[in-house]
């Protein structure tokens, strides 16, 4: 198992794996992926992680301070409300120019990482809400990255 990031360390790490996606995202674009067969195509990706981070600049300072996430115990509740949110964001968001998507990406994250960068340092630690989500939010751009990639036989 990995050390734990400082905090400096994990917003960099935040930002960098967004960076990345959105390099693998726009080669996708320029290779002419698009959605298919119900599987998200580049814009919608994008759109979808835009989405979510900008609900985060409002959500995790909230949760930090102590208003608890919103998870339901069962787990089918918990994947028909984050489609909901997938399908709303995707709708409100995707249909703006492949750049433009990817700009609101851009300020989404930015805005979270200005908004982590003023929550205590306590908050960074492993187990911490704040220290995970960031995790999860990287490991979530490297999953959605690797779904763009061509794969050859």
């Amino acid at each position: 198992m990995s050390e734990a990031m400082t905090k400096e360390q994990l917003l960099q790490e935040f930002a960098a794996a967004f960076e990345r996606f959105i390099g693998i995202a726009t080669e996708a674009e320029q290779r002419g992926v698009i959605q298919a067969g119900g599987v998200w195509g580049p814009r919608e990706v994008v759109a979808h992680l835009a989405g979510w981070e900008a609900i985060a600049t409002v959500r995790v300072p909230k949760i930090a301070a102590g208003m608890p996430p919103i998870e339901f115990a069962d787990e089918e509740r918990q994947t028909v409300f984050n489609d909901m949110i997938n399908a709303a964001l995707v709708t409100m968001i995707g249909d703006q120019s492949f750049d433009a998507v990817c700009g609101i990406l851009r300020q989404a994250y930015q805005r979270d990482i200005a908004m982590m960068r003023m929550l205590d340092d306590a908050r960074f630690q492993p187990g911490e809400y704040v220290y995970e989500r960031a995790k999860s939010v990287i490991d979530h751009c490297q999953e959605h990255g690797e779904q763009l990639v061509p794969t050859h036989p």
